[in-house]
């Protein structure tokens, strides 16, 4: 489309007595910007000075000096719009907040908790739990909150405007980050995405020229570096070709004016626009920043332009305001945030006994709906038995046909259908697309492709691109658009082709999505699944081979899922679309053509509820996905060669873990072996013995009380996974060493 770069400095930036005159604003608007950044270099002086008294502790980094910016951007949207804040977000927060206050009290209180958020106090927007770097009204003003790592609120922002689109709300959302966060990877892979998807996005970079202490494109310090080769951010529009505008950020009326132009447009054209504002930030990069990358003669030319002054001589010179009139606005101010001061320090602490309070959303189950899959996965077990028995003895010239006939003949006993895994994670998510309009599925080759594995194939013709996203690859992108778009409302279904490649995602999943709700007093809901796929099996190495569940159930806020049939992969799907907690769910290249029985009505398996797949007095054998499957072989083997009754516990969801089910299991066996295919140290076998020994049974005992033998954790060996299949095969359980293990903790 071939746009280019509208430079709005250039241009004289129109009278505010012309804009009164034409309707685009009226003087008590351009009176409360005032008032509005007279608030925030308050808050921020008193924020630098608490900081010097140990009042407010941590890290925190101050807005003074670019409060035109957040002003003018959050005047130019409506309520309803959305916005991304980041590390430097004070200005932000306190903008979006007096838009939202309808009063004098609304608006008091709203700076009362600012403050107190910032003191660590329980009356703080997020409870204390956030701080200077996550302060956010998350629920009430659209605000997808403040992240402390650099670039992190990018690919949410790009989700939310996403949302935005597909509801057709007509909304848009602001994205406010720094210079520093453009050279960062999760820069390119959203604006790109943004781009593409042609979503209502309006990307505003603060550009004050220092990431930290590093220059963006150089400065006359001898020894100081540069970020950039390029002097405008801007430039970098044109590789996305989409428009951008430069603008100067010190004067909060051409702010204002520039970002009302492309918001309009981005409600029209759903399309994103950049807008570069150039502006500076007062203090460091942080209060103990001795700014000796910059020159005083520097400091003292943009302190000539500081917002208070730009506007306030604006309206003396057209004779708008008196002196007098600016004094009163500026004493409020100031009254406003001395006020929020005292209300900060009379606050008080946050409960410790609500400490964890919040990392989830609290999700039951019925008692019924527990018992009814017990039953059910019973019954598929049966089901399933009898279609392989059915397989084996068939007389049928090929075994296409032979399972032809054995599908008919358990659909007609059991009236249920046979199909692989892959199949029925891919049913799931169809049922999922047609039962709730806000599920939507999206990642690399999830559309047209099918999915690398099958796993959505079929979704794009039913669903149609608009709920079936095909994406770059952009795992980052990928990973904080489903959380941003979760923030909207939305349910979605993104893939990560192999759990290796979580990793390069793991920011956006664990400290933008996992830890959001909590992060931000428990106001948020992400509800959100990341599908993914793991494990050895098909001699293609360590990249893409590993099985990271334990990475991830190290984070709080995450559900991790692994099922192990295609009963529990279609059932555990549905239930995690349905959850309103983030849920990584893990499937194993190597089970989706495994065949199993699967219920023909609707059904959801309950997350946190473990399987009994094979009862036993003996031991007991815990694992999951494709090795549950393994230990099964490993039980019949011990039943029928070695009289060892083995019990079989299938946790299907790692995160929240069914403890109570393996700790009956072990009373009851007296021996523990877990089973797993990810790596030893620090493994989930590890955690697993580890909940058993400490927990407590009704009567006070504990599960060492019941051990006849130290527990044996079976799982990978501490090697990347290797290639060569020999290699491949050693480096993780067998059936066979499943048996041998079995065999020697009971003594035989």
């Amino acid at each position: 489309m071939g746009f280019g770069i509208e430079d709005a400095r250039k241009k004289p930036v129109p009278k505010v007595k012309d804009l009164i005159k034409d309707g685009i604003v009226g003087l008590e608007d351009v009176t409360d910007w005032l008032r509005t950044i007279y608030e925030i270099r308050f808050f921020e002086e008193k924020v630098f000075d608490l900081l010097g008294q140990n009042i407010i502790k941590g890290a925190s980094h101050l807005y003074a000096g670019e409060e035109a910016v957040a002003v003018g951007a959050i005047a130019a949207i409506e309520r309803g719009d959305v916005i991304g804040s980041t590390h430097r977000g004070h200005g932000h927060c306190g903008a979006i907040g007096n838009k939202y206050a309808d009063n004098e009290e609304q608006r008091q209180n709203h700076w009362n908790q600012m403050m107190a958020e910032l003191m660590g106090k329980e009356t703080g927007y997020c409870k204390g739990r956030g701080g200077s770097m996550h302060i956010a009204d998350v629920d009430k003003c659209n605000n997808l909150g403040s992240t402390g790592i650099v670039g992190g609120n990018q690919a949410p922002a790009v989700g939310a405007a996403l949302a935005e689109k597909y509801k057709k709300t007509g909304k848009v959302a602001l994205s406010f980050f720094g210079d520093g966060a453009c050279n960062t990877g999760s820069f390119h892979e959203a604006m790109n995405m943004a781009s593409t998807l042609a979503v209502p996005l309006v990307v505003i970079i603060e550009n004050n020229l220092y990431g930290m202490s590093v220059p963006f494109s150089g400065s006359e310090v001898d020894g100081a570096v540069r970020a950039s080769n390029i002097e405008d951010i801007a430039q970098r529009a044109a590789a996305y070709d989409v428009p951008a505008k430069i603008m100067d950020g010190q004067d909060v009326v051409a702010v204002f004016l520039a970002v009302r132009e492309v918001v309009q447009c981005a409600r029209k054209d759903t399309q994103m626009t950049i807008i570069e504002a150039k502006t500076y930030r007062w203090y460091g990069h942080s209060r103990s920043d001795p700014r000796a990358y910059r020159t005083k003669a520097e400091e003292k030319a943009w302190h000539e332009r500081d917002p208070i002054t730009v506007l306030s001589k604006k309206l003396l010179a057209e004779k708008l305001c008196t002196q007098e009139e600016l004094d009163k606005i500026k004493n409020k101010a100031f009254e406003t945030i001395e006020a929020a001061t005292q209300f900060g320090l009379n606050s008080p602490w946050p409960n410790t006994a609500d400490l964890t309070k919040d990392v989830y959303v609290d999700e039951t189950y019925p008692a019924d709906l527990v018992a009814s899959d017990k039953t059910t996965a019973a019954k598929v077990a049966e089901a399933t038995a009898a279609f392989e028995a059915a397989v084996a003895s068939s007389t049928a010239k090929t075994k296409k046909e032979a399972a032809e006939q054995a599908r008919s003949q358990i659909k007609s006993k059991f009236g249920m259908d046979i199909m692989t895994i892959g199949q029925a994670v891919s049913a799931a998510q169809a049922d999922e697309l047609r039962r709730d309009k806000n599920v939507i599925v999206m990642g690399e080759d999830v559309g047209l492709y099918g999915g690398a594995y099958q796993a959505t194939r079929g979704l794009l013709a039913e669903f149609g691109t608009e709920r079936v996203i095909d994406t770059a690859i952009s795992e980052a992108a990928i990973a904080g658009a489903a959380v941003g778009a979760a923030l909207r409302g939305m349910r979605p279904v993104a893939e990560i082709m192999y759990v290796d490649f979580v990793t390069i995602a793991m920011d956006q999943l664990v400290h933008v999505g996992a830890y959001n709700r909590y992060m931000f007093g428990g106001k948020a809901k992400v509800p959100m699944v990341l599908r993914t796929e793991g494990g050895v099996g098909r001699c293609i190495a360590a990249h893409h081979s590993e099985s990271l569940e334990a990475w991830l159930m190290h984070a709080p806020g995450l559900y991790v899922v692994m099922p192990s049939t295609p009963y529990d992969a279609k059932g555990l799907l549905k239930a995690a679309i349905r959850s309103d907690n983030p849920v990584v769910y893990i499937e194993h290249k190597a089970t989706y053509g495994q065949l199993g029985a699967v219920p023909d009505d609707d059904y959801i398996i309950p997350l946190g509820v473990a399987d009994i797949k094979r009862p036993g007095t003996d031991a007991t054998i815990v694992s999951y996905s494709r090795m549950a499957m393994w230990s099964l072989q490993a039980a019949k083997i011990l039943a029928e060669q070695h009289g060892i009754d083995a019990e079989v516990i299938d946790l299907r969801t790692l995160k929240p873990m069914d403890i109570d089910t393996v700790a009956e299991s072990v009373r009851k066996t007296g021996r523990l072996i877990t089973v797993s295919e990810g790596f030893c140290t620090c493994g989930a076998g590890r955690e697993i013995s580890g909940r058993f020994m400490e927990y407590e049974f009704s009567d006070g005992s504990r599960g060492f009380d019941y051990l006849d033998a130290a527990p044996v954790n079976l799982a990978a060996a501490d090697v990347p996974p290797p290639m060569s299949e020999p290699l491949e095969n050693a480096s993780i359980p067998s059936v066979e060493s499943i048996v041998e293990a079995v065999k020697k903790i009971v003594g035989n």
